[in-house]
């Protein structure tokens, strides 16, 4: 059947089959991004799905959503056959999605953008109730156990924030299935505990979930059953239970991996960047530190430690109040981004969506913007020139694409990460500043990314990672930061890292960390 908007779907009840898959078919040109698709969805089940960046996860999200028609193939929900041509009738059939991006309304607010994702309230005359969009905005959050200003504009909210309030959007009272694309990507541990509670409050009321995500540690805590694809194809399901981290890992990229996160030995070599004293009010007070060429210097803490507004105000992107940048034993005035790149500092910002690519581009306008002086004669663009450079960094850093052309949106996370990486190593850089390079991609693809900086590393760049991902972090660091509420903490320089002591430090929950 075609589901009318407006028609009560057909919901099964707990424990019952609710939405079927099968041999889902999708083609994006010459990019086949499902080949044999399916999944049981039950109520009052959490679903994971995993795989590489690339496996047709976010195909099969959208074809849910109604955002992508299938090619061929078969959705089943309640009992019945059925199409979804667009959101409004895949929201009917009672499915709600929160998206790995957020999709808002930036200039409007908290209350504003919840009110869009269903009818919004009408008085006795027919006229927009504002205290009924508040009511109901207030009531939304609630059930989240979330507390936002309803009457703050989305554009001032964090990552964090605007990923919450994306969930809050997606949650109504009639969802049978909600879809979580990579929700915890931008959230800190004490708001992906929230979320855990919110996610197990729905399963005891029988909503089903598929989650979709890169973190073991949050798959196997909160699944039931696990389904991994690789390469469009569903390669196995089963109970949780039958999983183990190493097993889904091998599953996902078909074949183990010894090491996740590869670390070369590099000797380093002279000092080449140093911050002395460096200070922006409100954010981050007397940093300090040095970077060997060759080397990688870890920053660990967590959100809100002052980390990305550090390597912020190295590249120029935010002004210092105070303090040294010194290259190559020079002090240097950095007031842009365009006096980083003078002085051979790249930056890959923490959202690569908003500040790291332009998705509706291609992937060669991408890599020519920021050297696109040196492809230019006599104010015209050299296509030879151009294309060759995007068909280099495509074979030297293994993007997936059917070629320069293709749009940046038209590609996985994970090779989204590797065109802005190429962007910037396009540039030749001396310095490279990694802000969560990581962030949203799979197993694979993380260590894709890592051998990458590795491979940097050796060729002699200097290296400042950003992560929250401690595990990763420890594993591909050189020497360890932590900062703490924008204060510098202590310095790990003994290979293997002591997560527990870098923990401590990061946290302030002893007084000395270094205490051997």
């Amino acid at each position: 059947m075609t589901v009318i908007p407006g028609e009560t779907p057909t919901i099964a009840t707990q424990g019952e089959l609710l939405v079927s898959v099968s041999g889902l078919v999708k083609r994006f040109g010459g990019v086949t991004a499902i080949k044999n698709g399916s999944i049981d969805l039950y109520r009052g089940e959490v679903h994971a799905l995993l795989g590489e960046n690339g496996a047709g996860k976010s195909t099969l999200v959208n074809i849910l959503a109604g955002i992508v028609r299938p090619d061929a193939g078969t959705i089943i929900v309640g009992g019945e056959e059925v199409t979804i041509a667009n959101p409004r009738q895949s929201r009917a059939l009672g499915i709600s999605v929160v998206h790995q991006h957020p999709v808002l309304f930036p200039d409007l607010t908290v209350a504003e953008n919840i009110m869009f994702a269903d009818a919004p309230p009408h008085n006795r005359a027919g006229l927009l109730s504002w205290k009924g969009v508040e009511a109901n905005a207030l009531r939304a959050m609630t059930r989240l156990n979330v507390h936002l200003d309803t009457s703050e504009l989305v554009k001032n909210l964090s990552s964090a924030e605007q990923q919450l309030l994306e969930i809050i959007k997606a949650l109504s009272d009639d969802t049978a299935l909600l879809i979580l694309d990579e929700p915890t990507a931008a959230l800190s541990k004490r708001e992906v505990k929230s979320l855990m509670e919110v996610i197990a409050r729905l399963k005891s009321e029988g909503v089903a979930i598929l989650f979709v995500g890169h973190r073991l540690d949050e798959v196997f805590a909160l699944a039931d059953r696990v389904t991994v694809s690789r390469d469009g194809t569903t390669i196995v399901t089963g109970p949780v239970a039958d999983f183990t981290p190493e097993s889904a890992v091998t599953y996902m990229v078909g074949r183990a991996l010894d090491s996740v996160f590869p670390k070369v030995d590099v000797v380093p070599g002279a000092v080449h960047l140093e911050v002395k004293g460096l200070t922006r009010e409100g954010s981050y007070e007397n940093v300090h530190f040095s970077v060997r060429k060759g080397e990688i210097l870890g920053l660990a803490g967590l959100v809100g430690a002052g980390r990305t507004e550090i390597a912020r105000g190295i590249f120029g992107l935010d002004a210092i109040d105070g303090g040294e940048i010194i290259i190559g034993g020079t002090p240097v005035t950095i007031h842009s981004p365009a006096d980083a790149m003078r002085h051979g500092v790249a930056y890959v910002p923490e959202d690569r969506t908003r500040e790291g690519v332009i998705l509706d581009q291609s992937i060669q306008f991408n890599l020519s913007l920021a050297v696109i002086d040196t492809l230019t004669r006599l104010g015209l663009i050299s296509p030879t020139k151009d294309r060759g450079l995007s068909t280099s960094f495509i074979e030297r850093l293994g993007i997936r694409t059917s070629g320069p052309a293709q749009d940046v949106s038209a590609l996985s996370g994970g090779n989204q990460q590797k065109v802005v990486l190429a962007k910037w190593l396009s540039t030749d850089p001396d310095i490279l500043i990694l802000d969560d390079p990581t962030k949203g991609v799979d197993v694979g693809a993380k260590s894709e990314v890592y051998r990458i900086v590795s491979t940097m590393a050796q060729a002699g760049l200097t290296i400042v990672l950003i992560s929250n991902e401690l595990e990763e972090l420890l594993a591909v660091s050189d020497r360890v930061i932590t900062f703490y509420r924008g204060r510098q903490g202590a310095e790990f320089t003994e290979r293997p890292f002591d997560a527990e002591k870098v923990l401590a430090s990061m946290t302030r929950e002893v007084s000395d960390v270094n205490a051997r």
